[in-house]
């Protein structure tokens, strides 16, 4: 008996794995896995040691605040509309981290799930440049809505943002790298997934993340070589010829100047829902639900009915309609008020402060995944999608355990079996 759950335990260590190879390709898989995950966590060996040590991991604990604030914004919700909101996806995630760190117990694991991500959104890459070349067929969507041109599994938001997850790891995993071989092996191959996202997707909210993450990678890189003013002045200097050379592409030129300056002129003359025009209209329509609800807000899920209740008393207002705000703080200023967003940037500055402590290449890894979540919560709303929220909890999931002060290199084992 006990040989076969320590099977399941090691059954469930493999989902886990593989839920992060799932997490940037299919929806469903990534569900199932997590589900075959937890079934095997339950029955695995060492249950409670196992859930004991993962409840004190700093992220657990960061998440687990978090799930208390919004289940208590889930229960202000059911007080106030007398609907329940207690099965909201986005509630229950908040408690992967905790199952994550049930079964990937050591370094090794996490490195696996990690890789599994890499290899997944890879694969998407490399898929991506056949469609461009003709080697493989577009998407039918893609006839639809040009956007989607060279589009694997997901839109393309969803596919540039985890493309720029991927080049992160390549050049943190480059910069630690004692070999030379393999350090410009993998700056290559970061080259080629960065190309992909400028020149392919042109997605503009991973143009909207590249400047900050550029930025980090370029200080990262300059303060490696040197110290004090000279990083400084020099990563400053770097950043500026960046931005020239970024601006020069015709690709983001196109997409951050002239057609969003198209798209607003358009929204302010003639009120068309363009992609600017809808942003512009969400979050000015947000604010008044805000003021409504300033502090604590009007509970979990109910910017959705509120901003519908609100638009009925509005002609013409029907292609405005959207799931979110697209805009991560306007979303919880509007549900959880100004005491849930203090305690969401708290929490996103404790995982910040945590990663400088990390050793390479997990700092840049974790680091840059930050970057990515705040700077594209800016113009869309990343908690509110599935595949978002699953890459950003699973992947922060497996920040390692050896950086944890209670965790010695000798605690860092697999269950026996």
């Amino acid at each position: 008996m006990y040989a076969f759950r320590a099977r399941l335990l090691t059954i469930g260590q493999w989902c886990a794995v593989l839920s992060l190879f799932a997490a940037p390709i299919n929806k469903p898989a990534t569900n199932i896995l997590i589900g075959l995950s937890l079934l095997c966590s339950l029955a695995g060996t060492e249950l409670l040691a196992r859930w004991r040590a993962a409840w004190r991991e700093p992220v657990v604990i960061g998440f687990l605040v978090w799930f208390a604030v919004l289940l208590a914004s889930a229960l202000h919700s059911t007080l106030s509309t007398g609907a329940s909101v207690f099965s909201e996806a986005s509630l229950w995630g908040c408690l992967y981290p905790a199952l994550i760190a049930s079964l990937l117990r050591d370094s090794r694991w996490r490195w696996r799930a990690l890789a599994a991500f890499a290899v997944a959104a890879g694969l998407v890459v490399v898929i991506s440049y056949l469609m461009q070349f003709g080697l493989v067929p577009q998407r039918a969507v893609a006839e639809i809505q040009p956007s989607m041109r060279n589009t694997v599994f997901k839109e393309y938001t969803q596919q540039g943002l985890a493309s720029l997850i991927l080049m992160s790891m390549l050049v943190a995993t480059a910069m630690s790298s004692p070999s030379r071989r393999w350090r410009n092996v993998a700056l290559l191959a970061a080259a080629v997934v960065l190309a992909n996202v400028v020149l392919l997707i042109q997605s503009r909210t991973t143009y909207l993340v590249l400047l900050p993450l550029l930025g980090y990678w370029i200080y990262r890189l300059v303060a490696h070589r040197f110290n004090g003013w000279r990083t400084l002045l020099i990563s400053g200097g770097l950043i500026l010829v960046t931005i020239s050379a970024l601006w020069s592409t015709p690709s983001i030129r196109e997409r951050m100047l002239s057609s969003i300056s198209e798209e607003v002129d358009s929204y302010l003359i003639t009120q068309e829902p363009t992609s600017s025009g809808i942003r512009l209209w969400l979050w000015q329509q947000t604010l008044p639900i805000i003021a409504d609800a300033p502090v604590f807000g009007h509970g979990l899920n109910q910017w959705e009915p509120l901003y519908l209740e609100q638009m009925r008393d509005i002609p013409g207002s029907a292609p405005f309609i959207t799931g979110h705000p697209h805009q991560e703080a306007l979303l919880i200023l509007a549900e959880e008020g100004t005491a849930g967003l203090l305690v969401f940037a708290g929490l996103l500055l404790g995982f910040a402060v945590h990663t400088r402590k990390l050793p390479d290449p997990q700092k840049g890894i974790f680091a840059s995944i930050l970057i990515i979540y705040v700077a594209a919560g800016l113009a869309n709303g990343l908690w509110s999608n599935f595949t978002h929220r699953h890459v950003f909890v699973l992947l922060l999931a497996c920040i390692p355990l050896g950086s944890f002060p209670w965790y010695g290199a000798a605690k860092e084992r697999e269950p026996t079996s």
